[in-house]
């Protein structure tokens, strides 16, 4: 009996396998996306667990605060420039600065923020210097007029801001005074008519804000101003020319009434008043 010749061909399941295996996706899926699917398993399950997550935060920490806390990236002293004595210690204050600390951890625009947030402070520049200083360089508000209103006497500066109270107050005769409710926000105006006022100024005692609308400029003696709410400076020249001409303010004059530039009206006193009044009458009685 003849023995059976071995067939070497395949089988039908091991042909299928074999073409299966020669297709690319395949074979990326088992030599590339199982290993990484079997290591993110084992990951994804170290991870879960809460002791290797603290863990790893704990090393994520210190690899950080070592980077951090570097002794290249130290602040070791704070430097104030532009301020008085008394200002300077406000800035510190507001910095809150603990030296030394790191640069990385300073928010140079949040705490210029914070030094620009104090009254008397007007501009802020920061920065940190090579020889590991944090360097402020402050500029303060300048006063150009004291303010007095319901709650007391205060330093303005040109853009109305308050720059300081004054309490108890002291004398600042080299400050133009403005009172009434809204005169800050317009001191402005305020100095360009102490600046037109010339030669009267000598005699100006404030510049009152009537109505938050127009000035009224106070003189020694009682005397009075009243300035209309647009041309004010003009209308205050049109008075100085009078006054320069006619001497009209060394009269008994209470009031010069500008506020209509066509027609100017002057009060007189009640002593100017009652001298008219018996002129009048001594007048009259000649007449008779």
């Amino acid at each position: 009996m003849r023995p059976l010749k071995r067939d070497y061909a395949p089988s039908r399941w091991r042909y299928r396998l074999s073409r299966w295996w020669l297709s690319p996706r395949v074979r990326l899926m088992v030599k590339r996306g199982l290993p990484l699917s079997v290591i993110a398993m084992v990951v994804g399950g170290l991870a879960a667990n809460p002791h290797n997550q603290a863990w790893v935060r704990a090393q994520v920490m210190a690899a950080h605060s070592a980077v951090v806390d570097h002794p290249e990236f130290a602040v070791l002293a704070l430097e104030i420039e532009g301020a008085g004595p008394d200002l300077t210690a406000e800035v510190a204050d507001a910095l809150a600065v603990e030296l030394p600390a790191s640069s990385l951890r300073l928010d140079l625009d949040e705490a210029r923020a914070r030094v620009e947030a104090l009254a008397p402070i007007d501009t802020a520049q920061l920065t940190i210097g090579p020889d590991k200083a944090l360097k402020v360089r402050v500029t303060e508000r300048i006063p150009v007029a004291v303010w007095r209103d319901r709650q007391g006497l205060h330093l303005v500066d040109p853009h109305g801001v308050v720059v300081s109270d004054l309490s108890p107050a002291p004398e600042r005769p080299d400050l133009p005074m403005i009172f009434g409710t809204g005169a800050a926000e317009h001191v402005g105006e305020a100095l360009a008519l102490a600046e037109a006022a010339g030669p009267l100024g000598p005699r100006i005692r404030g510049m009152v804000r009537v109505g938050e609308r127009r000035w009224d400029i106070a003189l020694d003696r009682g005397q009075r101003i009243l300035l209309p709410e647009s041309g004010a400076v003009e209308a205050l020249l049109h008075v100085l020319a009078l006054h320069l001409s006619e001497e009209m303010l060394e009269r008994d004059i209470e009031a010069i009434d500008m506020r209509d530039r066509t027609r100017p009206t002057v009060r007189l006193t009640d002593h100017a008043v009652r001298e008219m009044r018996r002129l009048r009458a001594m007048e009259a009685g000649e007449d008779a």
